[in-house]
Order: structure tokens, then sequence, then C-alpha cells
């Protein structure tokens, strides 16, 4: 018994199929010799002083800034609402007598804002502040707490007249 053989690619594994098979050059729907060779289309240069490079050139621009446009509209616009958020804050009224009323019960020194800057007050001044503030009369309450929700001088003038009133009555 003769075996027959199939060729069979390595890498699939399945029969090969031939073009065309060698001897059927002279058919003329294959072409062997050298001389028929074709080249492959080449793509012309651009010319940058011609009317479709600078037509190109447009359409490229227009494009890209586009994309731009929707790039910023998008992100950019999301952080800059998000940053005026913060500048915000400055506007925002902090009503320091309730953080001195905070530093008394939480037995801590607490950072106040002025509306020009900050200050550290510590234990005993906000206690003596507090005190004062639960024992006067409402008039003199009310012009302590502007004092005190107003500016480093104002403050520090305030704590002076507790501790001054404080050390009468003792």
């Amino acid at each position: 018994m003769t075996a027959k053989w199939k060729e069979v690619n390595a890498y699939t594994g399945r029969p090969v199929d031939e073009d065309a098979p060698t001897n059927n050059a002279g058919s003329g729907a294959v072409s062997m010799p050298p001389d028929v060779l074709r080249n492959k289309k080449k793509k012309p240069l651009i010319d940058a002083r011609t009317k479709a490079y600078k037509a190109h050139k447009a359409k490229l621009e227009s494009k890209r800034l586009a994309r731009e446009n929707a790039r910023k509209s998008k992100f950019i616009e999301k952080v800059q609402e998000s940053i005026g958020e913060f500048e915000r804050e400055a506007f925002l009224v902090e009503d320091n007598v309730d953080m001195l009323k905070d530093i008394v019960r939480t037995k801590s020194i607490k950072t106040l804002k002025f509306s020009d800057g900050k200050m550290k007050v510590d234990l005993f001044t906000a206690s003596a502040l507090v005190t004062v503030l639960d024992k006067v009369n409402a008039d003199n309450r009310e012009k302590l707490t502007r004092m005190v929700n107003g500016k480093k001088a104002q403050f520090t003038a305030a704590a002076k007249a507790t501790f001054k009133m404080l050390n009468k009555s003792r």
C-alpha cells in the first residue's frame, strides 16, 4: 500500500493551498518574469506652498482647537469652580464666642480667626471672657461680642478689660 502525503502548514496544521502551480506560468494568469514586477505607489509629498496644503493645515488647526476647547470646558472649569469655593471661606463669619465656649468645654488651646489674621487662645483667657460675657448686661455683652469677633487688637483689648474686671471683683 502506498501512502498519500498532504502538504501541511507547520504553524497551523492545516493543508497548504498553492496560489498557482509552478507549471502554470504559460497560461497568462500568472506572470513570472522579473520585468513585470509592479512598484507600489508612493504618496506624493505635500508642498507647503500649495493651496491644498494650506486647506489641509487649516482643517488640522480647527480640529486641534476644537479638541482643546472640549478639554477646557469640562475639567478646567470644574477645577476653577472648586478653587473658587475655597476663596469663599474668607467671607464666612465664624463666631469666636462659640469657639471660646468650645475651648472652655474641651479644655484645650484653639485658633481663633479674625478679620486681620489668626491667634491662638488658651483656656485661661477663654474662661475669663466666657465668664464675663455671661455676667454682663445685654448692651455690654453686645459690645464685648463685637470686640471678640473683630480684629486681633480688639480681642486683646477685650481680654485685658476682662482680666481687670475679674481682678477687681476678687
